[in-house]
């Protein structure tokens, strides 16, 4: 599970649709995956990462979630993004899921991705700008 001592790198509210919901009438679990993918596609783009521009983007390595509690419609999902782990061309975010107005979380997790050129679909290092804002050296001063 995620320290919460540990600074959020980014935070972000994505609305719960009522086509996110499943039989059982609560968000499938599928969908934390997309709430999570919007939260870090918002995160890089916050940080002016042009990656689409200049032929870099990210490929999951792994992702792992842990589901604690249902979330239903209508209600906003509460996306922290929290540094953890760069190497020279991966990096690794914990995140932590929340219902806005409500303190339990609801689930919790990780991710690894590796930064690539698209072209080459070979790994490439992290750009400075996302080392910076998790926290660690540009390449060049590790």
């Amino acid at each position: 599970m995620t320290e919460d001592n540990k600074p959020v790198l980014y935070r972000c509210e994505l609305p719960v649709r009522y086509g996110d919901m499943d039989s059982n009438q609560h968000v499938n679990n599928t969908r934390y995956y997309q709430y999570l993918e919007e939260a870090r596609i918002l995160w890089l783009d916050g940080l002016g990462a042009q990656r689409r521009e200049i032929g870099q983007g990210l490929v999951l390595l792994s992702c792992t979630h842990y589901f604690l509690r249902p979330v239903v419609h209508p209600s906003t999902v509460v996306v922290e993004l929290i540094a953890d782990d760069v190497g020279r061309t991966s990096l690794t975010l914990e995140h932590r899921l929340y219902v806005k107005g409500q303190p339990e979380l609801v689930g919790y997790g990780d991710v690894k991705m590796v930064w690539i050129d698209v072209a080459t679909q070979r790994p490439i290092p992290v750009p400075d700008s996302v080392r910076v804002s998790m926290g660690k050296a540009p390449l060049a001063e590790s």
